[in-house]
């Protein structure tokens, strides 16, 4: 199937990612056009699409029908059980619904202003790294810096004098 044959939304779906291919397999065709329908009943265009496509489209009208942005949901960090993470990637891996979404950003408030030097609320702060720890302590240096090529050899060589 060409790809010039899908419509404008199938080929948002479709991504940049296709390469230099012109055509895709009819299995793909079927998948994609079914997906844009489903974009297309929610009011997604080839254009909003973009920003939205690594979410379901039922979850993605219900965030931007509150007005909220994939880069809010980005800026925002929560605590799921597999750790802390930003909203957007709770919602894209199922973590968190997109209603609970919504909830906890209206609870959060809009966002202050990056002015001045007010510290940032616990909810915008990004999660710092953990410390790194080694599951084995350094080795001692060896005291001795003596050559060791000379204890590698056995005592009754012909090379020894």
């Amino acid at each position: 199937m060409p790809i010039a044959g899908l419509t404008e939304l199938a080929r948002a779906l479709l991504g940049d990612r296709i390469g230099d291919r012109d055509v895709i397999p009819e299995h793909v065709r079927d998948r994609v056009t079914a997906l844009a329908g489903q974009w297309a009943a929610h009011g997604f265009t080839a254009e909003t699409v973009r920003a939205w496509k690594d979410l379901d489209p039922a979850a993605a009208a219900r965030l931007h029908a509150h007005g909220i942005s994939p880069a809010a949901l980005q800026q925002h960090t929560v605590v799921t059980p597999a750790g802390s993470t930003s909203l957007w990637q709770a919602v894209t891996s199922g973590a968190l619904s997109a209603a609970e979404a919504v909830n906890h950003l209206q609870a959060a408030g809009p966002p202050e202003p990056a002015a001045g030097l007010s510290a940032p609320s616990p909810a915008v702060s990004t999660p710092r790294p953990a410390p790194a720890v080694f599951s084995h302590p350094v080795a001692a240096l060896d005291p001795d810096n003596a050559d060791r090529r000379a204890k590698s050899t056995p005592p009754q060589t012909l090379f020894r004098a």
